[in-house]
């Protein structure tokens, strides 16, 4: 064999144990909680007797920076869970902030989250609920408590997309 194909099958084995294609998939603490543990964390029977779950299904296609789904509701106090399919050629997550004027402050402060999968730590107080970072061909499944009534928006926080992708969760009584 000579050096460079050493060298070439060298450097693939390297890469590939040092750097393993799943290692790009990093996984952040959500603070979106998988239903079954917040139910038995909070460990109240009549909050199991009486909370149900909405199951919801977003798609991303393409390349296209829009949700398949741009409004959802759900009763407050309820679960919901997503399952995000993104089946677009982008990265792409959702995060869910409490009110409108939020939306630009953790969209800004997300061009500085590379690190943490683009979900910005200094604006944790203006979140509460987000996905971890769904690759090109991912399905992502998270769960979170139904806020108070209200109109909570969705973003997506890779790479600016925020501007453009967004959508609206509406709380009912």
């Amino acid at each position: 064999m000579n050096s460079i194909a050493k060298i070439s099958l060298c450097s693939i084995f390297f890469f590939h144990f040092i750097f393993p294609p799943n290692a790009r998939k990093t996984e952040i603490n959500s603070i979106s909680i998988p239903a079954r543990e917040i139910l038995a964390s909070e460990n109240r029977r009549d909050l199991v007797e009486n909370t149900d779950t909405t199951e919801v299904e977003i798609i991303t296609e393409g390349i296209e920076l829009s949700y398949s789904v741009t409004e959802l509701q759900a009763k407050s106090g309820d679960i919901l869970r997503i399952r995000y399919i993104n089946n677009s050629d982008m990265n792409h997550n959702m995060v869910f902030v409490r009110e409108e004027a939020d939306i630009r402050p953790v969209g800004v402060a997300a061009l500085q989250a590379i690190a943490n999968d683009w979900i910005p730590e200094k604006e944790m107080d203006r979140i509460f609920a987000y996905s971890k970072l769904a690759h090109s061909g991912d399905t992502v499944e998270f769960s979170f408590k139904v806020p108070p009534p209200g109109t909570y928006p969705y973003i997506c926080t890779y790479s600016a997309h925020w501007t453009q992708m967004q959508g609206r969760l509406i709380s009912t009584e």
